[in-house]
């Protein structure tokens, strides 16, 4: 369905950052380039909506959503559901390369590189769901995956050291992973997600 695909598209451009939160969505603008109609956009624009992606105001367009605290509770109380479930159960064929991807942003923060540490952070987040192996729950971790880039968006000015003082937690998380310290790791991954939510709420 072609309102998926535009929906699937659009998600991931707001994930990588490429849309600020409250910005006005031209349906000109993205129907071109998204190369579809405004009729199966403004079905894409439905499906973000129900997601908490975008909003509706009358009268006025469609705007990307812009994170509360009910907003910061709600998206961290699915993370805090699904990731740890990922750590205590999930399938890693080579869990030491999840020690390497979190060890791979310390070089970046020394040098202030911001953006790329948070990208690291994002793909080891969605490793953590994807080894579940589950298709609905993929696609679901890359709508909350939008939703943190917004929320990040906000905090990140506040807060630039963010997602660099999360390296450390996230490296032990990994080896406590590669060690088959299973239920350890999980705990840790719903405690830090709980901390984090706390820190951000404050922030906001």
């Amino acid at each position: 369905m072609l309102s998926q695909s535009v929906a699937v598209a659009l998600r991931e451009a707001i994930s990588e950052g490429e849309y600020e939160p409250g910005q006005q969505l031209s349906e000109v603008k993205v129907a071109e380039r998204f190369n579809c109609s405004r009729n199966t956009l403004r079905e894409a624009f439905a499906k973000l909506t129900a997601e908490r992606l975008v909003e509706r105001i009358p009268n006025r367009g469609v705007f990307i959503a812009t994170p509360d605290a009910d907003y910061v509770q709600d998206l961290y109380r699915a993370r805090a559901a699904i990731e740890p479930s990922g750590v205590r159960w999930g399938y890693f064929p080579n869990p030491e390369e999840l020690v390497e991807l979190t060890q791979s942003a310390i070089p970046h923060a020394l040098r202030g590189e911001h953006q790329m540490v948070s990208s690291i952070n994002q793909r080891f987040h969605r490793k953590l769901v994807a080894s579940l192996d589950s298709p609905t729950l993929d696609e679901e971790m890359g709508n909350l995956l939008a939703r943190m880039r917004l929320t990040f968006l906000l905090v990140i000015p506040l807060y630039p050291r963010l997602h660099a003082d999360h390296i450390d937690g996230n490296i032990e998380l990994a080896k406590l992973i590669a060690a088959g310290k299973r239920q350890e790791a999980a705990e840790l991954s719903h405690d830090s997600l709980e901390r984090t939510c706390v820190r951000i709420l404050d922030i906001l």
